[in-house]
């Protein structure tokens, strides 16, 4: 009887902690079995999800955005990790830390392509790109000053390509570094870390050609894996 009782007044607990407005978006997100991103489909048009989790970012608070991210469906804490994101909350680390423990599966639609992931490698990868989405931005402040100084000499539909250039970063690359960094520390002072993070970190210093000083504790988890990409980093590593 005791459980029954919890079991029904769990939902009225979870949505206690929410405003009736967010509440009604969290809902709607709650109900797919897969992520989105923001475009999708052959024609690449926007996704109704992604619209839906982009107004739910406009008026949930901080804690709100924080309690689904622990507590929601696996669909619900990918979206609210991408506002805590774009917020840069500083829940982000422990967010990581609890997701790496509980290593939830998660599916998200990019494109025409679905893809069968884990929110921890979402939240690492999510990161790790940040960096050419700051490169872009930057190329594109560059870019607009130019055609606003040459004004005069461009074309209307010069100038229409100014306007369509909306890369928008409120991160800085020492910034994603520092991250970056404190999410390896959290993956490998923990031997129970999963082989999909640990992989993930060993894929992401390859690609950025760079060698860690994790040596050891990548020796114990490609002993424990015996995973291609982890003995693969080793051996870029150890040249």
């Amino acid at each position: 009887m005791r459980i029954l009782i919890l079991l029904l007044t769990f939902p009225t607990l979870f949505f206690g902690q929410l405003s009736p407005k967010v509440n009604a978006f969290y809902q709607q997100l709650s109900k797919s079995k897969r992520a989105e991103s923001k475009n999708i489909g052959y024609s690449g048009s926007e996704s109704e999800l992604y619209k839906i989790h982009s107004e739910m970012g406009k008026i949930a608070t901080d804690k709100e955005v924080e309690y689904i991210a622990f507590n929601g469906n696996a669909v619900t804490k990918f979206y609210a990790t991408n506002i805590l994101f774009d917020r840069k909350s500083i829940f982000l680390e422990k967010l990581f830390d609890f997701y790496v423990k509980n290593n939830d599966l998660i599916d998200v639609l990019g494109g025409c392509i679905t893809n069968r992931s884990h929110l921890a490698d979402e939240l690492y990868e999510k990161v790790a790109f940040e960096k050419e989405n700051i490169k872009q931005a930057k190329w594109e402040r560059k870019w607009k000053d130019s055609m606003i100084i040459n004004k005069k000499e461009n074309t209307p539909e010069y100038l229409n390509m100014v306007d369509m250039l909306t890369t928008e970063t409120k991160w800085a690359n020492k910034e994603i570094d520092s991250l970056i960094y404190n999410f390896d520390q959290i993956v490998l002072n923990n031997q129970q870390s999963p082989q999909n993070i640990v992989e993930m970190v060993c894929t992401y210093h390859l690609y950025e050609n760079v060698k860690i000083p994790y040596h050891e504790k990548l020796v114990y988890f490609e002993k424990k894996y015996n995973s291609e990409y982890i003995r693969k980093y080793l051996e870029f590593s150890s040249n």
